[in-house]
């Protein structure tokens, strides 16, 4: 059986890399992995693979490395005291059994420390386990829970539990107040008054064998509601104000299972820290509702210690937390004789004169209109007294900061505005007022466009032709709204969307009318766009439509349209002109013959190239990836096409009697369609269906004299690949080349002049809907490429006569840099003549050659391979490359 090293480091190594001490003695079949069936020879090997490992391992940076010396040390100690024993199975059976016996008395004692530490909660943790099995290394992982089973013990994984509520510290003080006026332990018994099961919390809630309740928004929603239709009493104001806490905290993204299940941890972390034993903290948990085993669960998995310190220690760490009222309330209870005393009052005293100056910075900064250097004051004064409940109220009562500038824009016909958030860290909402002719002070001074927590709103319909005035106030769910942020506009829409259809003998246009458009002008010039509003000739109008027959086929016709609105006063008011072109032509043609070519495919975009005969007229070329709703030959207004995908852009240029244009796309199969336009608007073109094929990879060329042999890694998909062959000296070659010609001719031989070339490979994919290219992988062949020679003997010496270790010398004939040498062997009587035909033993990289200063590496045949064999080596890198094997003597092994 072969040594496994990574076994080997998973099972004994790593285990051990944090212990400190000496080694157990009777833990050596374990340390040595050996087998005591193993033969003498297979304990000869075995033993020699394992101090291998050892040695290699030891002169590491890392705990392993510790461990091996360890390792090391006390086997020199072990084959000085044994000596040949070592390589008797006899002796090993010895070990076996006296190991077997002391483990047996190792459990024996286990299992009675167990049942002494957990018997009386019958449960064990993993943690819990782990950490008094670590004092008894002679038993494995198995033993150590074979030990907790005799013990009666139950093994539990702990849980993650909740170190707060999601409240606040104040909410959730007050929550608990407000549950001891009605009795009840935890929110569950406040959210379902009749729960009479026990239930669990720590993964869900859920009532076994009950009724199936939650645990959720709705759930309080719905005890809202029944608490404001109740009549009033002292017990019905406690329940609503508990219902409105939570619904606070809900709001600012706490959770009810959270909120109660650390009522429960709370009052179990509280017991322990007063020495309360795991038993009584079960006890605890169920009295407060929870099932058996989610009391184990929840106890099992509390911290080993809870609690804070008292004294002296309590009132400093009630200070770092930013509790200045509960310090000063453990202040009271020091005595007065007790020596630290003046210095803790000195402390508190400090805190309080900090909390003070920073109230006073607030309230000056509130009457300035400094809303946000008020709440900065009132934040860092909650961080030292977080629970003083006052000061969250005077918080949530002071307004906001207001917004930061509001911008408008006209958005179809209406307009949209935008604005800076309320530089604060209060959840805010917004509220949108417009006033006419005036600026709103109050939201509610004015017609109210939008209530909302984003920042940007759109008020579709406001007048045209008005002095409308914008204010954006920033609000708290109590009410506390912010001063305006301000705006001033005047909507004046020019005209929407047009639609131009150009004939032969006719442009005509329309658009979308505005409500409030009285008349539309306009004025066209020829070949170049309006200078002005009276620039051109004005063309007869409709309130949304114009016809144009005054035109002459080919020359392009610019339309200037001006929208005409009248104010309060009756006079009219000009919007901005919009100004749109178009060409009158006869009826366009429906284009069948777009070619697209990929280029290449970087990450997630695509490079390809479309071309089409310039005759064809003007064809716009979009792309998506379904294919178009209509028919080839169908005939859409040019607005039309926009609804297919996207158009493909770029620069056009002109290569012989084509366009051509490069774009890119999103890789993965596509369908290009091409439009046709013309005077009635655009023709659908016959699609074409392009999807993205995976290219070869790893392409490699080898050159070998006058030629070279390019190689690489298939595409599973793929039989068929292009290969062009660019030579500076000599016309292009392009050839395919199916998957089987490739394997019998040993890859793809090319002949190389002296001044080199660059090879493309495409991989090629046939489907119905025609032929498709991948992108190309390139490689450049040098004119001459760099000679590396190499050697492989074994080492000298009569114990390597027969080893499968070898010597790799290599000596290249010029200076290199960032070479990578790959050493394959293959068994059988054929010589491997790619990289993937051998299986790699060793691979050296980022190699540097000084020219004729040979570099020697060693390399170990693996014992799975099998006689007759090759040994060769490849080499690759940033320059070309010809490997010159040496003798078959030494490739082949017989």
């Amino acid at each position: 059986m072969a040594f496994d090293r990574a076994r080997y480091e998973r099972d004994v190594v790593k285990p051990l890399r944090g212990r400190h001490g000496p080694l157990a003695d009777d833990d050596l079949l374990r340390r040595y992995a050996v087998d005591p069936e193993m033969s003498p020879q297979e304990l000869e090997r075995h033993l020699r693979d394992l101090r291998t490992y050892w040695n290699q391992t030891a002169g590491g940076p890392d705990s392993k490395a510790r461990v091996c010396r360890q390792f090391l040390t006390a086997d020199e100690e072990l084959r000085r005291t044994v000596g040949a024993k070592l390589h008797d199975p006899a002796w090993w059976q010895v070990q076996a059994q006296r190991q077997d016996e002391t483990a047996r008395q190792a459990i024996k004692q286990l299992v009675t420390d167990l049942t002494r530490a957990y018997g009386s909660v019958q449960q064990v943790t993993r943690a819990q386990l782990a950490g008094i099995a670590s004092q008894y290394p002679a038993l494995r992982p198995a033993q150590v829970q074979q030990a907790a089973r005799q013990a009666g013990l139950r093994l539990v994984d702990t849980v993650e539990l909740p170190t707060d509520s999601g409240l606040t510290r104040t909410a959730f003080r007050e929550l608990g107040q407000r549950l001891g006026e009605l009795g009840l332990p935890t929110v569950v018994h406040l959210l379902h008054p009749g729960i009479d099961r026990p239930f669990t919390l720590v993964r869900d809630f859920a009532v076994p064998n009950g009724p199936r309740l939650e645990l959720s928004p709705a759930v309080l929603a719905d005890a809202m509601k029944a608490a404001e239709r109740a009549a009033d009493s002292p017990a019905l104001r406690a329940r609503k104000a508990a219902l409105r806490l939570l619904d606070s905290g809900l709001r600012a993204g706490a959770d009810l299972r959270t909120i109660a299940l650390f009522q429960i941890v709370e009052q179990l972390s509280t017991a322990r820290s007063g020495g309360v034993a795991d038993v009584l903290l079960i006890r605890t948990a169920t009295r407060l509702g929870v099932t058996q085993e989610d009391a184990e669960l929840l106890v099992a998995s509390l911290p080993l210690t809870s609690g804070t310190s008292g004294g002296a220690d309590r009132i400093r760490d009630l200070l770092a937390a930013g509790e200045l009222r509960a310090a000063e309330q453990a202040l009271a209870a020091v005595p007065a004789a007790d020596p630290q005393r003046a210095e803790l009052q000195q402390a508190v005293g400090e805190r309080q004169a900090e909390f003070e100056r920073l109230l006073r910075t607030a309230d000056t900064a509130q009457r300035e209109r400094r809303e946000e250097d008020a709440e900065r004051a009132l934040r860092d004064a909650q961080r030292i007294a977080a629970d003083d409940s006052d000061l969250d109220v005077r918080l949530s009562r002071l307004p906001l900061p207001p917004p930061g500038e509001v911008t408008v824009t006209e958005y179809g016909d209406g307009v949209r505005l935008s604005w800076q958030p309320s530089n604060t860290v209060r959840t805010v909402r917004y509220r949108v007022v417009r006033g006419e002719g005036r600026v709103p002070e109050l939201p509610s001074d004015g017609v109210e466009v939008a209530g909302t927590a984003d920042t940007t709103v759109v008020d579709p319909s406001p007048p045209v032709v008005r002095d409308l005035h914008y204010a954006v106030f920033a609000g708290t769910e109590t009410g506390a709204w912010s001063r305006p942020a301000t705006v001033a506009f005047r909507l004046v829409p020019p005209i929407g969307a047009v639609t131009l259809a150009a004939r032969a003998d006719q442009v005509a246009g329309s658009w979308p009318g505005h409500p409030d458009l009285v008349e539309v002008q306009v004025r066209r010039t020829a070949g170049r766009p309006p200078q002005g509003a009276s620039d051109g000739t004005a063309v007869s109008a409709k309130r949304t439509a114009f016809v144009d027959r005054d035109v002459r086929e080919g020359e392009q016709y610019y339309y200037q349209l001006t929208a005409i609105y009248h104010d309060p006063q009756g006079r009219k008011v000009r919007s901005a002109a919009k100004v749109v072109a178009a060409v009158p032509r006869a009826e366009a043609q429906p284009f069948d013959g777009l070619t697209v070519r990929p280029l290449a495919v970087r990450r997630n975009v695509a490079r390809v190239q479309l071309s089409w005969p310039a005759a064809a007229g003007q064809i716009q070329v979009r792309y998506a990836s379904v294919s178009p709703p209509w028919e080839f030959g169908t005939v859409l207004p040019l607005e039309e096409i926009h609804r297919f995908g996207r158009e493909a852009v770029g620069l056009t240029e002109a290569v012989g009697s084509d366009l051509v244009l490069e774009t890119e796309v999103p890789a993965g199969p596509l369908v290009y369609v091409p439009f046709t336009v013309g005077g009635t608007g655009a023709v659908v073109g016959r699609p074409v269906e392009m999807g993205q094929v995976e290219p070869v990879t790893r392409l490699h060329a080898q050159r070998i004299g006058a030629e070279v042999v390019l190689s690489w890694v298939w595409p599973s998909e793929v039989g068929l690949v292009e290969v062009e062959w660019e030579r500076p000296d000599a016309a292009t070659l392009v050839r395919r080349l199916t998957r089987s010609q490739y394997v019998d001719g040993s890859g793809c031989v090319l002949r190389v002049g002296p001044a080199g070339g660059k090879a493309t490979v495409r991989a090629v994919s046939v489907g119905a809907s025609g032929e498709g290219l991948s992108a190309p992988a390139t490689v450049e062949v040098a004119g001459r490429a760099v000679e590396l020679a190499y050697r492989l003997r074994r080492p000298s010496g009569l114990r390597h006569r027969l080893s499968r270790h070898r010597l790799l010398e290599v000596v290249a004939d010029q200076d290199c840099v960032g070479v990578d040498l790959t050493v394959v062997v293959s068994s059988g009587l054929v010589m491997p003549l790619r990289v993937e035909q051998g299986t790699e033993v060793d691979r050296f990289t980022g190699l540097a050659f000084a020219r004729q200063s040979p570099l020697t590496f060693e390399v170990e045949i693996p014992r799975t391979v099998r006689k007759p064999y090759w040994i060769r080596c490849f080499a690759d890198g940033q320059v070309q490359l010809t490997m010159i094997d040496p003798p078959v003597a030494e490739l082949k092994v017989t």
